[in-house]
């Protein structure tokens, strides 16, 4: 029982220390990325790129809108694209709530395409590099998965991810798209705020809108780890 007991407290210390150093990374990170956003480089390579952009866009604002949800469904598809980048621009060009719609939509349409390359091609992937990428998720899913599980997944792991991953499970179209849904709806309302901010030189509001993505992410992670820890506990039946 001792030393049961021993292992017990071994285990939370060292829960503890990671939880620690965890912290601390993150703090470390945030003091960077404030100090960045505010230093006058930053501020000065952002507004060149928003006035470069800014032009563009303001003289084929139909085919702007086009190419930025068309590229918004290709980053909800490929790790390496990133629509991101031009929120700022697309915010002043077409204002903050066509924007979030424009990126909600584009990353809802690559998502249920990833989801049914998954379902129809799930083989293929192995060849493009996914399957490796999607086995480090696949103990954290089930087809038997309660739809707020299948939430908390989707606000935890990038967003490239679950497409695939439920694609290939078969799991149910309509639920994974109201779990998407929900949880890309607040990742585009928060990188529109925090892009705007940027735009227009207030780099505290982008700060605390970044922070804040931040912290649900993280918070949904803890959790999808926790919600696995418990699921490994339960008895064999």
């Amino acid at each position: 029982m001792l030393s049961k007991l021993s292992a017990t407290l071994s285990g939370k210390r060292h829960t503890l220390r990671h939880a620690l150093w965890f912290w601390l990374a993150v703090g470390t990170v945030a003091v960077l990325v404030v100090a960045l956003a505010m230093s006058p480089a930053f501020k000065d390579l952002v507004e060149q790129a928003v006035d470069w952009a800014r032009e563009i866009m303001a003289q084929h604002p139909v085919a702007g809108a086009l190419v930025f949800f068309g590229f918004s469904a290709l980053s909800a598809m490929l790790a390496f694209a990133s629509s991101v980048v031009l929120v700022p621009v697309a915010s002043e060009v077409w204002g903050k709530p066509l924007t979030v719609l424009l990126l909600w939509g584009g990353w809802l349409l690559g998502a249920c395409a990833a989801f049914g390359i998954g379902r129809l091609a799930g083989p293929l992937l192995a060849r493009t590099g996914y399957a490796d990428k999607l086995e480090e998720y696949r103990g954290y899913v089930s087809k038997r998965m309660k739809f707020w599980a299948v939430l908390l997944f989707c606000i935890a792991v990038p967003s490239e991810i679950p497409g695939y991953l439920f694609g290939t499970m078969h799991y149910p179209f309509l639920k994974f798209l109201a779990a998407m849904a929900i949880a890309e709806a607040g990742y585009a309302l928060g990188i529109v705020v925090a892009g705007a901010s940027l735009a227009i030189d207030r780099p505290l509001h982008f700060v605390v809108a970044a922070g804040v993505l931040a912290v649900v992410a993280v918070a949904a992670g803890l959790a999808l780890r926790a919600r696995k820890r418990r699921s490994h506990r339960l008895p064999q039946r």
